[in-house]
């Protein structure tokens, strides 16, 4: 059963700007000394309703033993969905370095993209549904190819409501375009942070989002893995095809996961959705992978394709130094601006999965939040926030035998 509790006293968390460093004070009416504070007041934790996508996130990490959670048969990508990359690094062959060549005498990969994104007006980059600093790559890559003439972001996380859909069920990027954040319940993937904070930088920069995935199929379990893979490419790049069309000349980056990037048919014949789009619109995309190299060197570089890959698969290949940790939580967010921040001790759990999510101040509990991580017992894992105000919200994860969905009737208890 998943619990929600309610935190009920203010804390407030003094950010020294010049130093980096952050220090903490607990007491009943802490109040900001200035614009760097994180500020964390008292957040009323509303139940989840079943069949929310808040919900059935909640549900597959209380079906991760916290005591040994990688043993079975873990989703990997559950865990990273709340923050615990650490957990599966050692495990997720997404994490595992690779012997690929480095490009020679090759600009940064930022720089060598923009150059490259002149030529055409469709960028496709790939991520590791498991590594949140793909993510925040492509959210790198934003502000400059803004530059460029870049308007509108495509991501396969978002939901994609069916036709007969009212518009008033539409998911909040389609429903309101005008808020700055994300919500949960615009795609099952998107409650991610570096998911929710790519949707923040897009909306911040004028970009307009927009889904493309392929509806669901109840036939898809007969179906062959190739034709499983065909019926959902020819659908995303169709979805992907008619809006080009509808907007001519229009720059479009499309984020996609894995193989959904190659541009050529792979060994085994399929084709996958970058090769269709390329075909139905005759326009040839600039397209990255994320996930062929991995851990070559200290920094971030280009690499070559390897020669196990399908010659032209890809047109750049962008290698990820092996993942750091601080605190629990990747280092590359302190890189892009996050300072590891104690969580502190009356809010750490006394057993089982905690959730402790960090949203600004005044935004509701459906926006995404700029952290969120899960907690155990005895640990000290830190929240990452860049300096701002923010509210607290905790969600206690409680494995029984008999699980049950969250209800309007769960139980709340105060801190």
């Amino acid at each position: 059963m998943v619990r929600r509790q309610a935190l009920s006293c203010a804390i407030a968390l003094l950010a020294t700007t010049a130093t980096a460093q952050y220090t903490h004070q607990a007491t009943e009416n802490a109040a900001p000394a200035a614009n760097n504070v994180i500020l964390i007041e008292p957040y009323e934790a509303a139940v989840a309703e079943n069949g929310t996508l808040d919900s059935f996130r909640l549900q597959a990490l209380d079906r991760i033993d916290p005591a040994h959670p990688l043993v079975g048969d873990p989703n990997l990508q559950t865990l990273s969905m709340f923050g615990r990359e650490d957990l599966i690094a050692a495990t997720s062959n997404d994490y595992r370095p690779t012997a690929c060549t480095a490009v020679q005498r090759a600009g940064a990969p930022i720089d060598e993209i923009v150059q490259r994104a002149r030529e055409t007006s469709i960028v496709i980059i790939n991520e590791s549904h498991e590594r949140s600093e793909h993510r925040g790559f492509t959210t790198a890559l934003l502000t400059p190819l803004r530059t460029q003439g870049y308007t509108t972001l495509a991501m396969e996380a978002l939901s994609n409501p069916e036709r007969e859909t009212p518009p008033r069920f539409y998911p909040s990027f389609l429903r309101e375009p005008g808020l700055p954040y994300l919500e949960d319940d615009d795609g099952f993937y998107i409650g991610e942070t570096a998911f929710g904070r790519l949707g923040r930088t897009a909306k911040r920069l004028g970009y307009g989002l927009i889904p493309y995935e392929a509806p669901h199929n109840e036939h898809d379990a007969t179906m062959t893995q190739s034709e499983s893979i065909a019926q959902r490419e020819e659908a995303q790049a169709s979805a992907l095809a008619a809006w080009i069309g509808a907007h001519p000349g229009a720059k479009l980056i499309v984020h996609v996961g894995y193989h959904h990037a190659f541009e050529v048919p792979t060994a085994k014949g399929d084709r996958w959705m970058a090769m269709r789009l390329k075909t139905k619109t005759g326009i040839d995309p600039l397209t990255i992978t994320q996930t062929t190299c991995k851990g070559g060197g200290a920094d971030r570089r280009l690499a070559v394709l390897p020669t196990d890959e399908p010659k032209g698969a890809f047109d750049i290949v962008v290698d990820h130094p092996t993942a750091r940790f601080v605190r629990g939580r990747p280092a590359w967010r302190i890189a892009a601006g996050d300072r590891p921040v104690t969580i502190p001790a009356n809010l750490r759990p006394t057993k089982g999965w905690r959730v402790i999510e960090a949203r600004p101040e005044g935004e509701p509990q459906t926006a995404v939040p700029v952290d969120r991580v899960a907690i155990r017992p005895g640990e000290d894992v830190a929240l990452m926030l860049p300096p701002g105000r923010y509210r607290l919200r905790f969600v206690d994860i409680q494995q029984e035998v008999k699980r049950e969905a969250p209800t309007a009737n769960a139980g709340k208890t105060t801190l």
